[in-house]
């Protein structure tokens, strides 16, 4: 179509053709849709901009009203097309601006139109026609939509969206800004952000703006605010510049997200890397650690960094089971001797739990203790059990200078270290007792090899006799200079009956129970053998026919393992010194078990008001009745034998003037009669000052006193009965050989004479030396000679027991009489008889005894004194004080021996 065509009659008469042409070019070259009609509303022009909106090309001079193909309102519903803005522009004449519709295409889509439909008037006024410029409202529909939608996720947005001006005034408040800081955007909209800073922080807001008035995005800066109840709250800011259309800088966005959770959660995994780290420090520590201060000191500094505590403290029980410190940090010397000994647990606690002190203001306690942890600027604290193997032992405690809430994490983390703890301290202190151990045994195997070399000096200083083997087969037995010198045997000479032939000792016999044994039924060899062999005793038979006596024990050696490698004995030929031995640990038994008993008693003398307090056993001890003392002094003395009431009133007087201690022994005297000894001590207490006590303790010791007197008696006698023994052997030595030229002769009638006196002794022994019958002494001297029918010897008298003295002496005298009658009298033929008799003149207290022989070889007076008669003469009366009269009658001898005999002398 020409130009002209698409422009209202009144141009185009006022146009040139080149003119039309040129405004065509134009309008078809616009990117605005336009498109005319005329006075009809025919559509006569329309550019390609319109075309590309309608989707269609339409038919000029045929299409009216517009180039749409279809129409329809804002709403959706249809819009006729006689109905759109230009058909009524052309029917009322006049423009129409601001109603927007919707063309719909041929292909189904769609595209909202504001047409500015514009009628045109010739000179004349009369309409002509109409211009229509459309205004294609897509791009800014989806501007629309995209702020409403971009409005929408702000308002919905669960972080708090803030804008605000370059000079700090909000500007917009979403929903999420209310939630986080409490505030409406009615009550912050047109204030300073400032409202939300904490004074500490105020500084951070200019920085921030001049950021922004740079350009520059403010990313994940994290800060605190303040809420509008006063609380802070920790946020992550991202501010962002504003422009406007001009790009010009006109204020921020800032986005403030709520980081309470995920901080909280970051330092909480942070305190856990904290936690770990310090343990595993702490781990590391102790087990590198020599020292218990070294594992304490690990010790804390992982309770302070796995806590976070501000002070901290380890505290053990001691002996007496007090709660001590023994390492603290950040503690006053002050606080801890005021809180010192404290505790919420005993040291039988079973299964302590952790106690916590969350705010020491609102926690019920002493007032002294209160004040002392206040004063120390402590908010809170904690307790935390120590227990190994089930047993506590101590605890350590967490320090805050604020209330402190103790999470279950803390508290896990907290015991943890306690066990690890109790055990360092456990394992130190097994590591000390092992060093201690070690140390000890050093010093004991010091004292072993100090020992042994003592015992070495000792088995050879001491009188007893030693054997010892080194090997199980006891092939070699040495011992000490005394075993050499009983067995008559060179030192360091082979002393085992089981050492090869050439080597064993060949000069002697060893019997038991009159049985010879063997090698192999030696006590060492039986030792050897792993036996414990107690109390053995033996006779050593030597070539020459004399004896030794020996008592003993042996016993295994065995080595670290508890194999037998060898075997000692020891033993001693001195029965009656042992005997008295076991005796006087057997009085020594007696006394200790009845101290054990109770024999012992406390008293309390107030030197003040002159009270005496008695215990229930001392009154046991005293033989009254519990309670019924009178708890005076005067009844105290009035069970005091008055021979020693002096004693002790002296003795008193004397611990209370010089303030020292009271020992006295007395003699208590009861009612019915009986006397016990009592020994007492005591101590002044205090020494000085008033209320002053005289202390102590009393113990019958009156079983004690006699032990020691039948002990001093013992070794009394058995010294005395020794010493005799020993001159009787020296005398019966000397006269035997000295009037006795033939030596084998002599030596026969040494045997004989000292067999008698072991026989005798014998019979004192197996009396426990308390005396023994004539009739037995006589009995064992003529025995031997007693024909079947025991017709040849009589015995007659009263029964007589003689002391030890009497019967050694007398037994001698038995002997030499037998064996003259023997050798030479009555009981040399068979028709010989010994007729004995005695008789106790109790008035005089003398024993008259009676030899007399008959029926023997006619008897000759000796024309020289022999031993014999020596010794029943001269040892009688020496040893005894007693008289002999020997009487050689022809037919046969007659001895009258006349003796004191002892008054109380058992019988």
């Amino acid at each position: 179509m020409h130009g002209a065509e698409i422009l209202p009659k009144t141009t185009i008469d006022d146009v040139t053709t080149s003119e039309a042409t040129d405004y065509r070019a134009v309008l078809d070259a616009l990117a605005v849709p336009v498109y005319a009609t005329d006075a009809e509303g025919i559509v006569t022009y329309c550019n390609a901009a319109a075309v590309a909106v309608a989707g269609r090309e339409p038919e000029l001079g045929k299409d009216r009203w517009c180039v749409s193909w279809q129409l329809r309102r804002p709403d959706g519903s249809p819009l006729a097309h006689d109905q759109c803005p230009m058909a009524r522009a052309l029917k009322e004449g006049r423009p129409i601006r601001g109603e927007e519709l919707i063309a719909v295409r041929p292909d189904g889509t769609s595209v909202p139109l504001l047409p500015h439909p514009t009628p045109i008037f010739d000179d004349t006024g009369a309409l002509t026609g109409a211009v229509n410029l459309l205004v294609d409202l897509s791009g800014a529909k989806d501007m629309e939509r995209s702020s409403r939608y971009l409005a929408a996720i702000v308002e919905s947005s669960d972080d708090a969206i803030v804008a605000k001006n370059l000079d700090g005034i909000i500007t917009s408040w979403n929903r999420g800004a209310q939630r986080l800081f409490g505030y409406t955007a009615e009550e912050v909209i047109g204030k300073s952000i400032t409202l939300l800073i904490p004074p500490e922080r105020l500084s951070e807001e200019p920085g921030i703006l001049e950021r922004i008035r740079r350009g520059e995005l403010v990313d994940h800066f994290e800060t605190k605010r303040r809420r509008k109840d006063g609380t802070l709250v920790d946020i992550s800011l991202t501010v962002s510049p504003v422009r406007d259309a001009t790009g010009r800088i006109i204020g921020a966005s800032k986005i403030a997200r709520d980081i309470t959770e995920t901080k909280s959660a970051a330092e909480a995994l942070a305190a856990r890397f904290r936690e770990q780290a310090a343990l595993y420090r702490l781990t590391e520590r102790v087990q590198r650690t020599k020292r218990i201060e070294e594992v304490y000191e690990a010790t804390l500094d992982a309770i302070q960094g796995a806590l976070n505590c501000d002070r901290a403290s380890i505290l053990l029980f001691d002996d007496s089971g007090t709660m001590r410190f023994v390492a603290a940090r950040g503690l006053s010397e002050h606080y801890q001797r005021a809180v010192d000994g404290h505790s919420p647990w005993h040291t039988g606690a079973n299964e302590p739990e952790p106690i916590f002190v969350e705010n020491i203001d609102e926690t019920e306690i002493s007032r002294e203790l209160k004040e002392s942890i206040v004063g120390e600027g402590i908010g809170a604290l904690g307790f935390f059990p120590l227990v190994t193997e089930g047993r506590l032992i101590g605890k350590f405690m967490t320090y805050y200078d604020r209330p402190h809430q103790f999470a279950e994490t803390e508290i896990g983390m907290a015991l943890t270290i306690a066990r690890q703890l109790g055990f360092s301290i456990q394992r130190m202190r097994a590591e000390y007792a092992r060093r201690q151990a070690e140390e000890q045994l050093r010093r004991n195997e010091a004292n072993e090899r100090a020992r042994a070399a003592e015992l070495a000096a000792i088995m050879e200083a001491v009188p007893a006799l030693i054997w010892m083997a080194r090997t199980p087969d006891c092939r070699v037995i040495s011992g000490n200079n005394s075993s050499y010198e009983i067995l008559r045997l060179p030192h360091d000479s082979n002393l085992s009956m089981s050492a090869p032939p050439g080597e064993h000792p060949t000069n002697f016999r060893v019997f038991s129970e009159g049985r010879a044994l063997s090698p192999e039924e030696m006590p060492v060899q039986r030792a050897a053998r792993g036996e414990e062999v107690q109390n053995f005793e033996q006779e050593i038979r030597f070539d020459d026919g004399s004896s030794r006596h020996i008592f003993g024990n042996a016993t295994p050696l065995r080595d670290v393992t508890g194999e037998v490698v060898g075997a000692v004995a020891a033993a001693v030929d001195i029965t009656g010194r042992k005997q008295a031995e076991e005796a006087l640990q057997e009085s020594e038994r007696r006394l200790q078990l009845a101290l054990d008993a109770g024999h012992m008693g406390a008293w309390e003398w107030n030197l003040e008001t002159g009270e005496v307090i008695w215990s229930p056993g001392l009154e046991a001890l005293h033989r009254i009745e519990p309670g019924s003392f009178g708890g005076t002094l005067a009844d105290f003395k009035r069970d005091v034998h008055p021979d020693d009431l002096p004693l002790i009133e002296r003795e008193m007087a004397r611990a209370i003037e010089a303030e020292g201690d009271y020992h006295v022994v007395y003699r208590a005297q009861f009612p019915d009669g009986a006397i016990r000894w009592i020994e007492a001590f005591g101590q002044l207490s205090p020494r000085n000052g008033p209320k002053r006590r005289l202390i102590g303790v009393c113990m019958d010791i009156t079983e004690r006193r006699e032990a020691e007197a039948q002990r001093n008696l013992l070794v009394a006698e058995l010294s005395h009965r020794v010493k005799n023994t020993l001159a009787i052997v020296g005398s019966i030595a000397r006269q035997t050989f000295s009037t006795n030229p033939d030596a084998t002769a002599a030596h026969r009638s040494f045997d004989a004479r000292i067999r008698a006196l072991a026989q005798t002794h014998t019979r004192l022994a197996e009396a426990s030396w308390s005396g023994v019958s004539l009739k037995t002494v006589l009995f064992d001297e003529l025995a031997p000679y007693q024909d079947d029918g025991r017709t040849n010897v009589t015995l007659a008298g009263p029964p007589a027991m003689l002391p030890p003295k009497h019967a050694l002496t007398l037994g001698m005298a038995a002997h030499e009489l037998a064996t003259n009658a023997a050798k030479h009298g009555a009981l040399s033929v068979k028709s010989g008889k010994v007729d004995i008799e005695w008789m106790i003149d109790v008035a005089s207290e003398r024993l008259r005894i009676c030899w007399s022989e008959t029926g023997g070889p006619a008897v000759v007076a000796p024309k020289h004194n022999g031993f014999g008669r020596l010794l029943l003469e001269r040892v009688l009366a020496s040893d005894l004080g007693g008289e002999v009269h020997l009487e050689f009658a022809p037919q046969g001898l007659v001895c009258t021996i006349d003796v004191p005999y002892p008054r109380g002398a058992p019988g």
